[in-house]
């Protein structure tokens, strides 16, 4: 089954267009130091750089940080990989969900209702957009307080 192409802005929305802030607000626990703010996923998966230089993401379905490049070259490297897209950025349930005429405005994620972390799966039939700040404050509250 061919693919949909997708535009950057399917799978990823700049810093810019978000609340960085406040959506780090949500995770205290997770995320502390300072940072500088690169992006997210259509998922909500934020993408930040640290002063090393190193970039990190918060990854919002299973929860935590984790190291992905040692540098903002090597994470332009990484995004430009499409297996490490498929892998990170989910483009394939990005291209599912376009398909099945789901959308997303530029301050919104892609969210799964309920959480993965309560089923255990990633159930993409059960997708539904929401708001950045909301579906961070979901996240957290299903990872970061256990709730």
């Amino acid at each position: 089954m061919p693919m949909r192409r997708l535009s950057w802005s399917d799978i990823f929305t700049d810093a810019s267009a978000l609340n960085f802030a406040e959506l780090l607000a949500y995770w205290p626990n997770t995320v502390s130091g300072r940072v500088s703010p690169i992006g997210a996923s259509a998922f909500g998966d934020l993408y930040f750089q640290r002063p090393d230089g190193s970039v990190e993401c918060l990854d919002v379905l299973e929860g935590g940080t984790h190291l992905v490049a040692a540098s903002q070259e090597d994470f332009a490297t990484l995004m430009n990989s499409r297996e490490w897209q498929e892998s990170n950025l989910l483009t394939e349930g990005v291209a599912l969900l376009l398909e099945r005429g789901l959308a997303r405005g530029p301050e919104q994620f892609f969210a799964f209702a309920p959480h993965p972390s309560f089923v255990g799966k990633i159930d993409w039939s059960r997708v539904l957009t929401l708001d950045s700040a909301i579906w961070h404050s979901i996240c957290s509250q299903a990872l970061e307080h256990g709730v």
